[in-house]
């Protein structure tokens, strides 16, 4: 990828990351997962940096999680996008890597950078487990990501992924029956159903915390709301998850979310 990129004009990249800066929120995304699912690498990372520097985490740039159908290339951008992120946002994070060559992974100096990312990938043969382990990243730090993650956060990710579509169903049933009148219409509807369905998927990721649900919120949907609103939304989605019997389990324990 180093190659990549040092084989553009600084002109040329310098242009496009000027007009990727202007692009509406969804209209970068989508142009990202464009770019990443048809090879164009280049113009991913572009986009990606654009992400990171707005402060989207990787986790909301992908429709789904990662699979292993991606190729060796496509992996390597995906560690290379969590790391540019992870060196953006937590930069002294670096104090609690263990090893000095991992440490360049937070170096800004681009050719070390790109050294060290290489090294660790090791032509993807190297575990991404092994590396989040070497990295010392926490559990927020992995949910950030969208392919540096530990077994136990891909596990957690992947039951909510395959409860999700009950927890909408849910959710909309119990929407249909509020009435409608002009201050509420299906647009309303439509509007409540989407934002109780994504703060359900960020309380899944921060263990149901309010303030920590209201900022993943944030990062997912680009609109703010207050800790206080986030916990009565939560306690109306508990409410309604309740009634339909819709149980996320963690190992023995049950908890409705």
């Amino acid at each position: 990828m180093s190659q990549i990129l040092q084989a553009q004009s600084p002109e040329k990249l310098a242009k496009a990351q000027a007009g990727v800066a202007t692009l509406d929120r969804a209209v970068l995304i989508n142009k990202f997962r464009d770019a990443f699912d048809n090879g164009k690498r280049v113009v991913a990372f572009i986009l990606a940096d654009e992400l990171t520097r707005r402060g989207i985490p990787p986790c909301f740039w992908h429709a789904d999680l990662p699979t292993s159908d991606y190729g060796v290339n496509q992996k390597l951008d995906l560690f290379l996008f969590d790391l540019r992120w992870l060196r953006h946002w937590h930069a002294d994070h670096v104090k609690q890597v263990r090893y000095m060559r991992y440490k360049e992974l937070f170096t800004f100096s681009e050719t070390k950078f790109h050294r060290a990312a290489e090294y660790a990938f090791h032509q993807g043969r190297r575990p991404y487990w092994k590396i989040v382990g070497s990295l010392s990243l926490s559990e927020p730090q992995q949910w950030d990501c969208a392919w540096l993650r530990s077994a136990p956060i891909g596990k957690r990710h992947a039951a909510m992924l395959a409860l999700s579509g009950q927890v909408l169903t849910a959710l909309r049933a119990d929407l249909t029956t509020v009435r409608r009148t002009k201050a509420f219409g299906d647009s309303d509807a439509d509007a409540t159903l989407q934002r109780r369905h994504a703060l359900w998927v960020c309380a899944q990721m921060t263990g149901d915390s309010p303030t920590k649900t209201a900022l993943r919120y944030r990062q997912m949907t680009g609109d703010s709301i207050t800790r206080q609103t986030a916990a009565k939304q939560l306690e109306k989605v508990r409410e309604i998850l309740t009634a339909n019997r819709v149980t996320t389990r963690h190992g023995k324990r049950v908890t409705i979310v």
